[in-house]
């Protein structure tokens, strides 16, 4: 899952350590650490995740997602997927493609310096 940074400094401010939850990518971009096929938020334990209220904003937008044509799509592998309506599909693309502008945005700056 890529991060935005207001995503970093709400899981940094909730108490995890800065850069310990997340690996910045050759792209600039920063991305939820998987350990094992797991992200480093879900408690395998508990089977939920453990910043649940805080967790990132792509979290939040899934299952929606963006083909590589941009066409706005709910990602077939997710049980809860056919429980989204239209207008849900919709206002969750819009906001996906608001954050991954964002976040490339972000990127580009980091890359500069």
């Amino acid at each position: 899952m890529e991060l935005c940074q207001a995503d970093i400094a709400r899981l940094v401010r909730r108490g995890r350590a800065d850069g310990s939850f997340y690996e910045i990518g050759e792209d600039g971009i920063p991305r939820l650490i998987n350990e094992q096929g797991y992200c480093v938020l879900f408690d395998r334990e508990r089977k939920r995740c453990t910043e649940y209220a805080s967790r990132p904003l792509g979290c939040t937008i899934y299952p929606v997602n963006l083909t590589e044509d941009g066409e706005v799509v709910v990602d077939a592998l997710c049980p809860e997927g056919d429980s989204l309506s239209e207008e849900e599909i919709a206002v969750k693309g819009r906001r996906l493609r608001q954050l991954l502008r964002t976040i490339d945005a972000e990127a580009e700056r980091r890359l500069r310096t």
